[in-house]
């Protein structure tokens, strides 16, 4: 029992360093990285096979297949569907297949439905938001004399067909701000300054695009660590005046953002943008290609020349996020600071410690939106880098209810409303203001449910009491 506590670590790192190079081949356009991926797979088939021989009590043999088979499946679907491969929706609906076939075997036919049904009713409430706010938009647009079924089509067509690329694009920055919004929000904090920490990042990002001249891999892995680290660095001294004064976040983020905001021209002059010497003026010189991510066309033909892995980082780093938060002991002492800070300090929880965490975490996060964008997109820092990734991920955090994999998808829906709005325009005339209109009042639904819990609780508090003292009452007499 020893040993096995001591080789299964070592397998699983072997495991996982097959994964990494394997995908790394595969997205730098080296087809026989797949192999290495299989190999992980048959190794991980074969160590819990043993596993079910040696322990009686281990989960059966059909439960790491089916769940390594929809993880395969989920992964390369979502990778195609992504590079506009659109029939890789059918590899995403056979891995919801598989993983309902696995939770029926392994916990029954009632707890799977009971499991749809709840994740049904958790979609209802953005459903009946996004729904509304459609509706609203036709009255909207017959009153002002646009066609809505016309700008519709144009907005839904643009945004997940022809413009599905630039979909993507947007919502990429904006699943790091809104999860690292969402994390801070999971402690009771409100990392308003995400925008500061996305321009420290990307000034980073760039400084180190421009020196660091070693293997691709190695580049990229460095810049985001360090660059991501200085990012949140940029949040120490508001958790710093948080813990010891109990100066708000929303303050001293929001002053820090303004400060990164415009340290970015000084960077730029400082880097190849002084208008009195560049032929560039306002940009910086461009970043060396060992430091640029490799892009989706590399190992998808048929893809947008500018659609890059930055996608796939960011949806890793959401499922990191989501279980950092739900399945470790730092992520259940963050939500318990969030949740209760004086029932968590009376479980020996430290605020202080706590609240340090949240704020850094959530500036590296914020960071990684920035150098994304510069390694992948941009490949340099120019003035008004920014589309507001740091202010719209407040919006995307509270649309998905801080959840982490719920970011995934708001930020989609936002790129996709972006970019369809865009493609509307061209093609109907319509303004885009009625895009912005919809996203506004989706967000106020979605948000207004809050209300509506707080004011229910509110009701029922307040009636339970009348019971109480009518009942007191009738006691005493």
């Amino acid at each position: 029992m020893v040993e096995k506590t001591r080789t299964t670590p070592v397998i699983a790192a072997g495991l996982a360093l097959l994964v990494f190079f394997g995908g790394w081949f595969v997205v730098t356009g080296n087809g026989w990285g797949h192999l290495l991926i299989l190999a992980a797979w048959g190794g991980y088939l074969v160590t819990a096979w043993l596993g079910t021989r040696k322990d009686s009590s281990a989960a059966p043999f059909h439960t790491p297949l089916l769940t390594s088979i929809m993880i395969l499946l989920a992964v390369y679907g979502i990778v195609l569907y992504l590079g506009s491969y659109f029939w890789g929706a059918f590899l995403i609906i056979a891995a919801l297949v598989v993983y309902a076939l696995e939770k029926g075997l392994k916990d029954g036919k009632e707890i799977l439905k009971e499991s749809l049904k709840a994740s049904l009713k958790n979609l209802m409430i953005p459903f009946f938001g996004f729904f509304s706010a459609l509706i609203i938009g036709v009255f909207i647009m017959l009153a002002t004399g646009y066609d809505p079924i016309e700008s519709y089509a144009a907005l839904f067509y643009g945004g997940l067909v022809k413009n599905w690329s630039v979909s993507i694009l947007n919502a990429t920055p904006l699943i790091f701000t809104g999860l690292s919004i969402a994390f801070a929000f999971q402690a009771g904090l409100f990392n308003i300054g995400a925008e500061g920490q996305y321009y420290v990042g990307a000034m980073a990002a760039t400084f180190f695009g421009l020196y660091l001249n070693l293997p691709p891999l190695l580049t990229i892995l460095l810049i985001i660590l360090i660059s991501g680290a200085l990012a949140a660095a940029w949040n120490f001294v508001p958790a710093l005046l948080k813990v010891k004064t109990g100066a708000h976040e929303v303050i001293t983020t929001m002053m820090l953002a303004h400060t990164a905001r415009y340290l970015s021209p000084v960077f730029i002059r400082t880097f190849g943008g002084d208008p009195a010497t560049s032929t560039h003026a306002y940009v910086t010189d461009p970043i060396l290609e060992t430091s640029f991510l490799p892009r989706f066309k590399g190992f998808l033909p048929d893809t947008n020349y500018r659609l890059h892995i930055g996608i796939l980082i960011a949806i890793g780093v959401a499922l990191f996020v989501h279980y950092l938060l739900f399945k470790t002991r730092i992520g259940f002492e963050i939500r318990a600071v969030g949740q209760n800070p004086n029932a968590a300090r009376a479980q020996g929880i430290s605020i202080g410690k706590n609240i340090f965490r949240a704020l850094l975490f959530a500036g590296f996060l914020a960071g990684l939106s920035g150098v994304v964008q510069v390694l992948g997109l941009d490949h340099k820092l120019f003035l008004n880098l920014s589309g507001g990734y740091g202010w719209n991920g407040i919006s995307v955090a509270l649309l998905a209810a801080n959840n982490p994999i719920g970011v995934i998808f708001t930020a989609l829906i936002w790129g996709i409303l972006d970019a369809g709005g865009q493609y509307m325009i061209r093609v109907t005339d319509t303004p885009n203001s009625i895009v912005e209109i919809i996203k506004g009042i989706v967000l106020f639904l979605i948000v207004a449910r809050y209300i509506y819990v707080y004011l229910g609780n509110r009701i029922k508090r307040r009636s339970l009491r009348r019971i109480e003292a009518k009942n007191a009452a009738g006691g005493r007499a």
